[in-house]
């Protein structure tokens, strides 16, 4: 069996065949050859050698010419053969690397010398190429080099040749073949590869081989100069055709940089002065010389202002995608916007968030946060917006649900979306669908007749609910309440027993002033056009308290009339349910003359009246009141209803709601009237005791309503409206008067501004002028006209104090004394009842011991009686002798149509710059009138009434002392009334007690004995 030279690789069996080829003659016998003495020769086929592969040997034998072959012998083991060795008969296979010996005789014996031939068998298992490598590595080189090649067979049949090129092309088995080292001498690209004995080449192998001796070039980016804010510096490097680059030191502290200076990695930041000074090295080893740049900040034009940027639609509840546009501004002379950085998942952002470059695609509910940088650097705050994508509608509730009841419902109307929110929801009443322009539910509201309730919602992305239904069936409760509160009205004054079923408290008010005229206590209605009663009784006597919106039942047990109003007392007092909207309940009148109907037809009802201020302004009303004319598109100026009609405040709110003349506002409240015994119609008072009862839409712009003298170098501006302290610049530039020089400005209070002027002429007259730049609290400026007014220079005004009262002379024409303590002016000197002017005293110039007479609400109708106006030239301008009310012993001034009240109060004569002078503390015994201990304690507080406390407390009625102790009894001079007695100081007493006075026949004009 034989293999073929396949199987025999495959299995690794080494088969050796051998073949021995005779020579037999055949035929007739020959003749005997000639004697043969020269010996055959033998060839082997193939030649030896490398193979790679089984070799199949033919051992030739050639005896031409002699006695012919007769046997070949060979050896397979590199013994020498002989004629007992193995005999040739045919081709034989060699499997391995085998040293063939042979030799061959021929027939006549003779015999060749052995020959010997090696086949070398590499064979399949040499399939790897060998690997060759270069002595020196890639790299620069500032001299020339030595690079030798070395070739790596491992176990293969090992190297035959290694080729390469020096010029960069691809190398071939014709190219060179690599005998020695070779020598690099210049920048050379070297390729080579090698070749085994069995024919494996190898890939093409490459090394780089730059020879460089120049040094590199470096440069910084701008080059050195003045910046503002940062400058950045790149610095770059040049190594021309050389090794390139490998790094650039640099420093910024003056040091000369090295090798061990800071590496070049990223673009340099100043943000000072500074010289920077850098080298660069190349791969070579060359190194530049140090380049110096001079970079100098100057700050006198720098931008420190970060810039602002807005998102575009803003942040917001939306029904599809938004594509948002963030726009970058920056300030005017700024460095102008670098970029805007933005995040999207609440996150802050930084300058390593998403970048802006085009408008955000906003598809889901997100948070877009932003900001962006300027060129000079500054980065304004991270903004935020909020986008919310919704496409379901709300869905809405009414609770309690629809249904039959006994007693009135209050509904609340509860919205509920998941999304963007509720943004509001609508309802009607009459069983109509609800629409754009019906009523938006802000509270629980009353529904107290049959009703057919529908609603529906909408969010705060536009989408809108279906329309939802709740029928409620009850009783009509309001028309019966209504029934039942105008039988109150129309029952006789007096004792009575009526009750009331299910009405409503509008308004819950608290006493204020006088405890008589405005009396605590509560309104009652039941329907929209009335009628409407008010309760005169203390809430805090009723259990559990009046509230507004509470539904009650209660038993009238006294009807009276109090000023002309009607007023009811309680026996019963029942909370039937609480939190009813009053909205139903509130009557449009502003198109109405409300002043008609004896008594007036809107008497005590609940009431929305939009008017505008007359032109008179603000005087007051009663104590802790003030009051304005009022007109209304119902109640015009020049009506009859004008002369009746009055806005009417508890005094804080005047200023608190910054009001005057002109300005148009609407007042939701219960409405008052008044009507005393000398009026022939009431007074409709539409009024405020709340600040939310008003809402006020304009105002006309401030003008300067008057300008004093301080003192010799200063001036006090007082304003027709309040004035914005913030608007007032303190270096009082918004104030000019020529021939005096302003230098400070400073807002007293809401309506006085005092500046610093140069000093003053006395009585010289001065003119100052306003800025509209100075503004009032809606943030109006003076008006131009308005902005001027005439002042005399400065007078030292008088010193005043209060020497005798006659408070009970008919018809309020009551008389007050003053004696002159010490010379000077009286100009805008005031006298006040409490907290309400009785009169403002002239220019005039008085003496130290002089008399003044106020006469209150002056006669100057009843001839002989008053003088036309007060005395401003001498004490007898106006002498008595004509004028049978006036001293000529007395300045004789006059005060404003009111009169002093009764009971208990204080009196105060106030300077020119409103600092009190002297006060008068006087009570009626048993009086409890809520408002005194204030005003006692004020004037204690202002040093001007002892003691200044009651055993430490304050005084009230109930202290020991008590506030009835400390004041002076004034009851005797109510008596009679007349000016024939008076309370009147003791001569000259004056320690700012009770005891310093007394009661007693007057002596109006000269001093007190």
């Amino acid at each position: 069996m034989s293999l073929t030279p396949h199987q025999s690789l495959r299995h690794g069996v080494v088969l050796l065949t051998a073949q021995l080829v005779l020579a037999c003659g055949g035929g007739e016998p020959k003749p005997p050859p000639a004697t043969d003495l020269t010996p055959p020769t033998t060839r082997a086929t193939p030649a030896g050698g490398d193979f790679t592969t089984s070799v199949v040997v033919t051992l030739a034998c050639d005896d031409s010419g002699g006695s012919g072959c007769a046997a070949t012998h060979y050896t397979l083991d590199g013994t020498t053969p002989g004629t007992g060795s193995p005999q040739y008969r045919e081709p034989f296979t060699l499997g391995s690397t085998t040293t063939v010996r042979f030799y061959s005789l021929d027939a006549a014996g003779n015999a060749e010398a052995p020959g010997s031939v090696t086949y070398t068998l590499v064979g399949a298992a040499d399939t790897q190429a060998p690997n060759t490598v270069a002595s020196l590595a890639s790299g620069s080189f500032s001299s020339p080099r030595s690079v030798a090649l070395t070739c790596d067979d491992g176990e293969g049949s090992g190297c035959a040749a290694t080729h390469y090129t020096l010029d960069g092309s691809v190398p071939t088995q014709a190219s060179a073949r690599y005998t020695a080292p070779l020598s690099i001498a210049t920048s050379t690209t070297l390729r080579f590869f090698s070749v085994d004995r069995v024919g494996n080449i190898e890939a093409v192998r490459q090394a780089r081989y730059v020879v460089d001796t120049d040094a590199p070039q470096v440069a910084a980016s701008p080059r050195g100069g003045t910046f503002t804010g940062t400058r950045t510096v790149t610095l770059t490097c040049d190594d021309g055709e050389g090794s390139g680059c490998a790094a650039i030191h640099y420093t910024t502290n003056d040091a000369i940089p090295s090798l061990e200076s800071p590496v070049y990695q990223e673009t340099l930041v100043l943000t000072a002065t500074t010289r920077v000074r850098f080298i660069a090295v190349d791969w070579a080893g060359n190194v530049s010389d140090v380049v110096s740049e001079q970079y100098t900040r100057e700050t006198s034009m720098e931008d420190h202002s970060a810039p602002t940027t807005t998102a575009s639609p803003a942040g917001g509840s939306y029904r599809s995608a938004q594509s948002v546009v963030l726009a970058c501004t920056d300030n005017a002379g700024g460095s102008g916007c670098a970029a805007t950085y933005y995040t999207l998942d609440g996150s802050t952002p930084t300058t390593s968030s998403l970048r802006y470059t085009a408008a955000i695609t906003i598809s889901a509910s997100a948070t877009l946060r932003f900001f962006s940088v300027d060129v000079a650097g500054n980065a304004e705050p991270a903004k935020s917006e909020q986008y919310t994508l919704d496409t379901a509608a709300p869905v809405t509730t009414a609770s309690p649900a629809g249904g039959s009841y006994s007693d009135a419902v209050t509904v609340t109307l509860a919205c509920s979306d998941s999304g963007s929110g509720c943004q509001e929801t609508r309802y009607t009443l009459d069983g109509s669908a609800p629409q754009e322009g019906s009523p938006v539910y802000a509270a629980p509201f009353s529904i107290s007749t049959s009703t057919t309730l529908r609603f529906a919602s909408v969010d705060q992305a536009g989408n809108v609910e279906q329309a939802r239904q709740e029928v409620y069936v009850l009783p009509n409760l309001d028309q019966l309440a209504s029934e039942q509160i105008q039988a109150v009205r129309d029952a006789p004054t007096g004792p009575v027993s009526l009750v009331i079923n299910g009405a409503r408290i509008t308004y819950v008010k608290a006493a204020v002033g006088s405890a008589v005229n405005d009396a605590a206590g509560f309104f009652l209605q039941a329907a929209q056009t009335g009628p409407a009663l008010f309760v005169a009784m203390d809430a805090g006597t009723l259990s559990p308290a009046p509230q507004a919106g509470a539904r009650v039942r209660v038993t009238v047990s006294e009807k009276f009339v109090v000023n002309g109003q009607m007023r009811v007392r309680l026996s019963a007092y029942n909370v039937l349910s609480t939190g009813h909207s009053l909205s139903d309940l509130v009557q449009q009148v502003s198109e109405v003359d409300i002043t008609i109907g004896t008594p007036p037809d809107h008497e005590s009802e609940y009431i929305s009246i939009t008017g505008t201020i007359g032109g008179a302004g603000f005087s007051v009303a009663g104590l802790g009141h003030v009051q304005a004319p009022f007109t209304t598109a119902g109640v015009p100026a020049g009506s009859s209803g004008a002369a009746v009609l009055r806005l009417r405040m508890v005094e804080p709110l005047h200023d608190t709601l910054a009001l005057s003349a002109g300005c148009s506002l609407t007042v939701v409240s219960p409405l008052w009237v008044f009507l005393n015994a000398t009026q022939s119609a009431h007074t409709i008072q539409p009024s405020v005791w709340e600040q939310g009862q008003a809402t006020v839409h304009s105002c006309p712009a401030p003008r300067v309503t008057e300008a004093q003298a301080y003192s010799r170098n200063s001036v006090i501006i007082r304003f027709s409206r309040a004035i914005d302290a913030g608007s007032v610049l303190p270096d009082g530039s918004q104030f000019s008067i020529p021939g005096l020089s302003v230098s400070e400005a400073l807002a007293l209070n809401a309506h006085e501004v005092w500046i610093r002027t140069g000093n003053q002429t006395p009585r010289q007259q001065y003119t100052v002028t306003v800025a509209s730049s100075v503004r009032d609290m809606r943030g109006v400026g003076v008006e131009s006209e308005g902005g001027s007014t005439s002042f005399p220079g400065y007078q030292q005004p008088a010193r005043l104090r209060l020497s005798e009262v006659a408070p009970n002379v008919a018809q309020g024409r009551d008389v007050v004394e003053l004696v002159v303590l010490e010379s000077g002016s009286v100009m805008g000197a005031t006298l006040l009842d409490g907290n309400t002017i009785l009169a403002t005293l002239p220019d005039v110039q008085v003496a130290l011991g002089d008399i003044i007479v106020i006469h209150l609400n002056p006669d100057r109708v009843t001839p002989g009686a008053d003088a036309p106006a007060s005395e401003t030239l001498s004490k007898s301008q106006y002498p008595a002798a004509s004028y049978f009310w006036n001293y000529d012993t007395a300045w004789d001034f006059h005060g404003t149509t009111l009169g002093v009240g009764t009971g208990n109060r204080t009196l105060r004569i106030r300077d020119g710059f409103d600092v009190t002078q002297d006060g008068l503390a006087v009570t009626v015994s048993g009086n409890t009138f809520a408002g005194y201990p204030a005003l006692l304690q004020a004037l204690q507080a202002e040093g001007q009434w002892l003691p200044a406390s009651c055993n430490g407390a304050l005084c009230t009625y109930a202290t020991f002392p008590s506030a009835w102790d400390v004041s002076v009894d004034w009851s005797q001079a109510f008596v009679s009334q007349g000016r024939a007695y008076s309370v009147q100081r003791v001569g000259t007493a004056d320690s700012n007690t009770w005891e310093d006075w007394t009661f007693g026949g007057s002596t109006f004009g000269v001093p007190n004995p």
